[in-house]
């Protein structure tokens, strides 16, 4: 995210509605090092960079083509929320196939997790050792998958601004919770 973009955020739509591919490279350009960044710190490898961003462009590239798009946050935030869902559905795909080898042929065999029991049990464990007002908002956002705004007006926040941050807050809370009773061979 070095140097100076080409594109505010209004002309990249703008741009992007008139059919410019010049704007989607100029967003693979500013935003790669945000992606690879998230990415890489959430178990990916190189080769996995370009796919997942690619795949978000084409989504923001067809989202911002139908009738009734209106940005409302900034286009990063809508890129990185589009790199996410579409990491962790990824990743979820990832953990369920396993190619086992049996000497004489290669076959795919699914594979049930053995950590999804245990991941649930810590999480809960661990959500239950938060606050009252971390949990109530990790289970606005989600298990309740309410927005921020929404969640700012249910808790008396000032802003989405405060949402996140206090969001961002619960959860290295809780993620330090978990590290500090569980070693990695819990789960693996």
């Amino acid at each position: 995210m070095l140097g100076i973009r080409k594109y505010s955020d209004a002309q990249l739509v703008e741009e992007l509605q008139k059919g410019n591919e010049e704007a989607l490279v100029s967003m693979y350009r500013d935003y790669y090092t945000m992606v690879r960044n998230f990415i890489m710190k959430n178990s990916g490898t190189e080769e996995e960079i370009d796919d997942i961003m690619q795949d978000s462009l084409i989504a923001i590239w067809k989202n911002v083509n139908k009738k009734d798009f209106t940005l409302t946050v900034k286009m990063s935030t809508y890129l990185i929320s589009i790199v996410k869902n579409l990491w962790f559905k990824r990743l979820k795909k990832k953990s369920r196939f396993t190619v086992v080898e049996d000497g004489v042929q290669e076959r795919l065999e699914v594979v049930q997790p053995r950590t999804k029991q245990i991941d649930y049990r810590v999480i809960r464990e661990m959500v239950a050792q938060l606050d009252e007002k971390c949990r109530q908002l990790l289970g606005y956002f989600y298990f309740d998958q309410l927005e921020n705004k929404v969640i700012a007006e249910k808790m008396g926040f000032a802003n989405t601004d405060t949402v996140k941050s206090k969001k961002y807050q619960c959860f290295k809370k809780l993620q330090s919770m978990v590290k500090d009773n569980y070693s990695k061979e819990d789960f693996f």
